[in-house]
């Protein structure tokens, strides 16, 4: 593109001032001729923005020689707004307790995972940093660190990981007793790593060993610790422990423990029941297997005929509440569920009674053996009704069991402790729901926004490090979704004109914010000076939204030249 000078006038107390900027003509989002504004001239006078204009539009002319060069335009909003709610946050400050080469390698991880939606190695971000605009927001005094001191940093800020963690749970604005708790899996590279192990993989990557991550968030979903166990620990041995260690890390006495129904199963129910634990309470969903115990329990309350698709059913039993459910959407999975169950149940009968035909099998014993080994191995024996003597075998599907249980099809059952003058029967469902802003959390930290994956450190404090960060990057992106949630339209077609600057994402803000503030560079006579391009309007709100105007406070940081 080619840049030249224009000049644009006000007027103000009655005189008319005009001002020189240097920039070059684009066509805005509605199609029209405008002009992007990137250096200012003001302070020198017309005979050198006269020369200036000549050679940029003409070239370098002989009088002019050598003697000015536009650099360039740097983009560095985006890396200055997540700066700023990093700060906002508490972020910086608590980064500032370590060695300024680490601190600032920890920053530049963190910011950088924010506003690069790219996977990369440690190695890739140190070789950018030179001259990029993170390095003008992480490294104001020059970069100090070498790659080295990257992998270290990890190290580091797990081993102050507890400390930061109470920090910033201590800065939350509003505060409930209300904590969520989920656990993912994340595959890693390389099998060297100790905590690397092979367990239940939810990432779909077959033969990759793994890790498990369980994070704790408060009840608007902000997170506020991070966890990371050996690959096959399975869900509900985590839940005790952590809840030992936010009784005892956080100084919370009295909560309300809000985990999946694979977490607070009912080994982990009636630990609770110790006294230690009165003031911890719970919220959760039975499990399939325990749901259909208690249905085929007469003496139990949770009975088929009380679920209704309309409304929320409630029981009580022995000091627990239970909540009946239904989802239309999980109907016909949990029908196509059943179907293939029974299929692969009838399948493997089928091959008993074959076998006991043919005389391969004829002892009870024998027979009983190879009966009990499949017919409950997918909890489908109540279906089931079967017979078996000496050489003898039958079985047949039991249509009414199996009538009734469809008619359950899309039902789930919550289950809490916590009084119903304290929440209501359609407080704790959506209480339980809330859970899906953690499962959110996992999904931006592992695919769409921050990247997580590929794990390659082979040292635990550095993968238990790299994953707080992960987790310090999504604090950001949780909170800059909040403070931007106005610009950005959820709309896939814009219907009015206001709608015509919305970004669409969080990711649209960055690079919205990026392009909309920049510093010019140029090199006058052998000096180079460098300037905040104007903001336009939307960026100017957005970072207004973000605490991140850069007032002459803040702007000090940026470290500008001339």
């Amino acid at each position: 593109m080619k840049r030249r000078v224009k000049h644009y006038k006000r007027n103000k107390d009655g005189k008319v001032y005009s001002q020189p900027w240097i920039g070059y003509s684009y066509r805005n989002e509605n199609g029209t001729p405008d002009f992007k504004r990137e250096v200012s001239l003001a302070g020198f006078d017309e005979e050198t923005v006269r020369r200036i204009d000549m050679s940029l539009r003409n070239g370098i002319s002989p009088d002019t020689a050598g003697s000015v060069e536009f650099l360039n335009a740097q983009n560095i909003g985006d890396s200055w707004a997540a700066y700023c709610i990093a700060d906002d946050l508490g972020i910086v400050r608590e980064l500032e307790q370590f060695e300024d080469k680490h601190g600032s390698a920890l920053l530049a991880m963190i910011l950088d995972r924010v506003v690069q939606a790219r996977p990369h190695s440690k190695l890739g971000l140190w070789e950018n940093m030179p001259g990029s605009a993170l390095e003008r927001v992480v490294y104001p005094q020059g970069m100090p660190a070498q790659l080295h001191d990257y992998y270290t940093a990890l190290e580091k800020i797990h081993g102050q990981q507890k400390s930061i963690q109470q920090a910033l749970l201590g800065s939350r604005e509003t505060v409930d007793r209300m904590y969520l708790y989920d656990i993912t899996s994340s595959y890693m590279e390389g099998t060297t790593c100790p905590l690397a192990n092979f367990g239940y993989n939810r990432d779909g990557k077959k033969g990759k060993m793994q890790i498990v991550i369980g994070l704790l968030a408060d009840s608007d979903g902000r997170p506020l610790a991070v966890e990371v166990f050996e690959g096959n620990t399975c869900d509900q041995s985590t839940v005790m422990e952590r809840i030992d260690s936010m009784r005892q890390d956080f100084g919370i006495d009295e909560m309300v423990f809000i985990g999946d129904r694979g977490m607070v199963t009912k080994a982990r129910r009636d630990d609770l029941q110790d006294d230690k634990y009165q003031k911890v309470k719970y919220i959760s969903g039975l499990k399939r297997q325990e749901f259909f115990q208690f249905l085929e329990d007469q003496s139990h309350p949770l009975q088929l005929s009380l679920f209704d698709r309309q409304k929320l059913v409630e029981v009580e039993y022995e000091g627990t509440r239970y909540i009946m459910s239904f989802n239309p959407e999980k109907e016909q999975e949990d029908h196509a569920i059943r179907l293939r169950l029974i299929a692969k149940t009838q399948e493997k009968l089928e091959m008993i009674s074959r076998s006991v035909l043919a005389g391969r099998l004829k002892k009870p014993e024998a027979i009983a053996k190879r009966l009990h080994r499949w017919v409950n191995k997918w909890n489908m024996e109540r279906f089931f009704p079967y017979e078996y003597a000496e050489g003898k075998f039958t079985y047949e599907l039991n249509q009414e069991k199996l009538r009734q249980y469809e008619a359950i099809d899309g039902f789930y059952v919550l289950i809490t402790d916590v009084a119903e003058s304290e929440l209501s029967t359609s407080a704790v469902r959506k209480r339980y729901k809330s859970l899906s802003q953690v499962e959110q959390a996992f999904r931006t930290m592992k695919t769409t926004e921050l990247f997580m994956r590929p794990i390659r450190h082979w040292n635990p404090d550095r993968v238990r490090g790299h994953i707080f960060v992960c987790m310090l990057s999504y604090l950001i992106v949780w909170k800059a979704r909040d403070l931007f949630a106005e610009f950005i339209s959820q709309d896939e077609v814009q219907e009015d004109e206001n709608q015509k600057t919305a970004c669409h994402s969080l990711r649209t803000v960055w690079e919205t914010l990026a392009m909309g503030m920049q510093i010019g560079r140029l090199r006058i006579a052998g000096k180079i000076t460098e300037q905040l391009t104007p903001l336009a309007t939307q960026t100017r709100k957005i970072l207004a939204a973000g605490n991140a105007l850069p007032d002459r406070k803040k702007i000090k940081r940026l470290k500008l030249v001339g």
